[in-house]
């Protein structure tokens, strides 16, 4: 995307970082998708490179899930009233260019759903650039409310315009 419309000026080293990377690996919050030779798809959080999941098959997506919510977060109409030990934060969801298409976004997206229930979250929350049309369709369709278009530090020093969006974990649920 680096170029076009939707670019998310993400400059690998200011953000994200390797040190911020290997911490979320580290933490177990970083989740990588892989497909393996026959085309299908498999989850993994904290596989690395060299890993025997990651050395027969090949990344095609990936995204960061913890609590961490930017202090810009504080200026929106959030819907659902969580304390901040049932706030789980989506970061840094990415698709590969060659596996785009496939319904891979939407496979993270429920991914990083059922492990933030796992983990207590009653609600699932991002951040996305005002220019990323393709992604905030995703999120959307997924069934994210967009709680506005905020100017918010997103990383690196760097600040955007950007959707704040929410995922009511609660539904379907006795909450």
């Amino acid at each position: 995307m680096r170029g076009t419309a939707h670019d998310v000026w993400w400059e690998f080293g200011v953000h994200p970082t390797h040190d911020g990377l290997t911490a979320s690996l580290q933490a177990g919050n970083l989740f990588v998708a892989y497909e393996d030779d026959r085309g299908t798809s498999s989850r993994g959080a904290g596989s690395q490179p060299g890993d025997a999941a990651a050395s027969a098959s090949r990344p095609i997506g990936a995204f960061v899930l913890d609590g961490r919510q930017g202090k810009d977060y504080a200026v929106a109409p959030w819907g659902v009233d969580a304390p901040s030990e049932h706030v789980a934060v989506l970061h840094l969801l990415a698709v590969a260019p060659y596996a785009r298409g496939r319904g891979v976004a939407r496979a993270l997206l429920s991914a990083a759903a059922a492990e933030a229930r796992v983990r207590g979250a009653w609600t699932l929350r991002l951040d996305v650039f005002d220019n990323n049309a393709p992604a905030i369709a995703s999120y959307t369709a997924f069934g994210f409310a967009d709680r506005g278009v905020f100017d918010i530090e997103v990383g690196g020093g760097l600040r955007h315009a950007s959707h704040l969006m929410e995922l009511d974990l609660r539904e379907g649920e006795d909450a």
